[in-house]
């Protein structure tokens, strides 16, 4: 039976209900506007948002799971009525019987949560002005408080999705014996809801270090994060906020800083083969060509299995804001939108059809449109199968506390 504008109304169609497979919606005012376009392909595709294709024409079962039988539930996405048990199809929870019949499925999701630490440069050109004026205008940041403004408001908003860690570096003249440097005055630890350990123990250190040790605190850094690893979740990344040339720690005052410079580099690349990328933002105005391809190169190689491809992305931030958009870009390029399932798709395109997938933030709760703004996605060489949220949903994931759950219909994914 397919939709007829019939003008009586959104009420059922004689036929049976939507839970037993049979019946479908009336077109009305209040349908979805496709509803009652012709679909001469046979295809679900060529209809619209809360219509299936049935015999050439665009129709609904139902809007919201009170439409469907008591055993079924309603695809909001495809305005299909789901049996919760029926034949066929692959084996689901709460199977029944001779092994034949099956449920819908709802799957466990697994959201990648990365794990942050900042590296913050805290040597004595920090108190100076984003436009190297080292005595900034009365009401101007200085380097140092405008980059913890920018790390402290991304820490505040994203710290129940990201686990966050912060560390401060300098030195003292290089020290007499290793253990005196690089001196990290400021470690706070990977942890999820960081903000308020993280903006105390930022305001608790100031700036006045003499001296910019970078390789040596990054290779010193990693050590430490390797000796303590937070949760395999997601990536494990190093943000480096820095407004000078390295030095190091046996010399701390480098003439010229190329050595120092190759340090920095090679600290970066060992960080990456231990799977620790390394992101770099230099903190003020960039006006030196030398610091730019020195930047380049340490971004390089904190990506790139081959530091020699310049194509790595080092950002520069000439103001607070211009700080904070830049801390926001490296960490939402580690927010990944795959969603890790716990079981296999059988059929994707079933799943992409008659699959409800649904991301509640703290607006609600809204159902995600296949493939507009999910996309199911098999996992190869033994990688686990995702559900990859595109579009607005992916940028609505990465940047918003949100909870997530899909359900699929028998057949669509594989049941152990």
């Amino acid at each position: 039976v397919a939709c007829g504008d019939s003008g009586a109304g959104d009420s059922r169609a004689t036929g049976g209900s939507g839970g037993s497979g049979g019946g479908t919606m009336e077109c009305s005012a209040g349908s979805p506007p496709s509803c009652d376009d012709p679909c001469p392909r046979g295809s679900d595709s060529e209809c619209g948002s809360g219509t299936f294709c049935l015999n050439g024409v665009c129709s609904y079962q139902c809007a919201t799971d009170a439409d469907c039988g008591p055993s079924s539930w309603c695809n909001v996405m495809s305005g299909r009525c789901i049996p919760n048990t029926g034949t066929g199809g692959t084996g689901g929870t709460g199977n029944t019987g001779g092994g034949n019949s099956c449920q819908s499925v709802t799957i466990t999701p697994t959201r990648s949560t990365p794990n942050v630490m900042f590296l913050v440069d805290q040597s004595g050109s920090m108190p100076w002005g984003l436009d190297g004026d080292s005595n900034p205008p009365p009401g101007e940041p200085s380097r140092w408080e405008a980059a913890h403004t920018a790390i402290t408001g991304v820490v505040s908003e994203l710290d129940s999705i990201v686990r966050f860690g912060l560390t401060t570096y300098q030195s003292a003249n290089g020290g007499t014996t290793p253990d005196q440097c690089p001196i990290f005055d400021t470690q706070v630890n990977f942890a999820m809801d960081n903000f308020g350990t993280i903006n105390t123990s930022y305001d608790a250190k100031f700036p006045g270090g003499e001296d910019t040790p970078t390789g040596d605190s990054i290779d010193v850094l990693v050590d430490t994060i390797k000796a303590s690893a937070p949760p395999a979740t997601g990536p494990t990344i190093i943000v480096l906020a820095t407004d000078g040339a390295p030095d190091s720690c046996e010399n701390p005052d480098p003439n010229p800083t190329t050595q120092a410079q190759t340090e920095a580099v090679e600290a970066a690349a060992r960080a990456h083969a231990m799977d620790i990328d390394v992101f770099v933002l230099w903190v003020g105005v960039l006006s030196d060509t030398d610091i730019e391809i020195h930047l380049q190169d340490v971004a390089n190689a904190g990506v790139n299995d081959f530091p020699t491809d310049p194509d790595a992305t080092f950002w520069v931030g000439e103001s607070a804001n211009g700080l904070e958009t830049a801390f926001r870009n490296i960490i939402g390029e580690n927010i990944s939108c795959d969603i890790q399932m716990d079981k296999r798709f059988e059929n994707t395109d079933k799943a992409c059809a008659e699959g409800d997938v649904r991301l509640t933030t703290a607006l609600g709760t809204e159902s995600l449109s296949c493939p507009g703004e999910w996309i199911p996605k098999q996992g190869v060489d033994g990688e686990p199968d995702v559900i990859e949220l595109v579009g607005d949903a992916c940028a609505t994931f990465k940047t918003e506390a949100s909870t997530f759950s899909a359900t699929f219909p028998c057949g669509a994914i594989v049941v152990d």
